[in-house]
């Protein structure tokens, strides 16, 4: 991890385009950003150390990190949420003080801004307004993860993996985003299926026209044929 070369200007801009900030004044903006430290992390960056996020807390400005648990004896991995620009974490500890057993990676390169956990409380309580956006935030990611849970518990494959690509779909490109260039493994890891098993189901759909993929680059040729592989109820 290295500080990066960043202004205050850009940052500003960076911050403005968040919503939990949409409410503060840019003078406010600015005097978080003096408790800051740009960084930047490289692709593959890991945070394994689950006592980080108990004296720190981050910004995403640029690149995609993964939020996952991790079981030692097995060395299963499970992604618990991909984070984009704008998001940030953890909140949970940020709220509750208490160490929140996560790991995170870098899936690309990536830059942040880093605040001493302390000075974004005192930040907080004098700027209360942005606590409703942050228990949103929470709320979100709680009821994402409730539907996982139901996927993972009565979905197959097929129909896990057709989800992921249409919550992913840029419908008017035909093309998936965020999670275009991902490997197999991390794919596979989102749905909670091994890669053997997405292969297959990725051969499924290549085989009935549905998709092809170039380069990790995966485009939707048949959008109707994917839509119907989720039940009516659940699409």
């Amino acid at each position: 991890m290295a500080t990066a070369e960043f202004t205050d200007e850009g940052h500003l801009e960076a911050l403005q385009d968040i919503p939990i900030f949409q409410d503060i004044s840019n003078d406010d903006l600015l005097e978080l950003i003096g408790h800051s430290s740009p960084q930047t992390w490289p692709k593959k960056t890991c945070i394994l150390d689950t006592k980080t996020t108990l004296y720190k807390f981050y910004i995403v400005l640029k690149g995609r990190i993964k939020a996952y648990s991790f079981d030692h004896d097995s060395g299963r991995q499970a992604i618990i949420h991909l984070m984009y620009p704008g998001d940030f974490f953890d909140v949970c500890t940020l709220m509750r003080g208490v160490e929140h057993k996560l790991y995170y990676e870098t899936i690309d390169d990536a830059e942040v801004l880093c605040i001493p956990i302390m000075k974004m409380r005192n930040w907080i309580a004098r700027h209360p307004s942005i606590i409703n956006h942050l228990l949103n935030d929470i709320i979100c990611k709680m009821e994402k993860l409730e539907a996982n849970v139901a996927d993972l518990s009565l979905e197959d494959t097929e129909t896990r993996f057709a989800k992921l690509l249409i919550n992913n779909m840029n419908a008017r490109k035909n093309c998936v985003e965020k999670i275009n260039d991902l490997s197999h493994d991390e794919l596979a890891r989102l749905i909670g299926t091994s890669r053997a098993v997405l292969n297959r189901q990725i051969q499924v759909f290549k085989a009935e026209g549905i998709l092809r993929i170039s380069r990790k680059n995966i485009e939707i040729l048949d959008y109707p044929s994917l839509l119907a592989k989720i039940p009516t109820d659940l699409s």
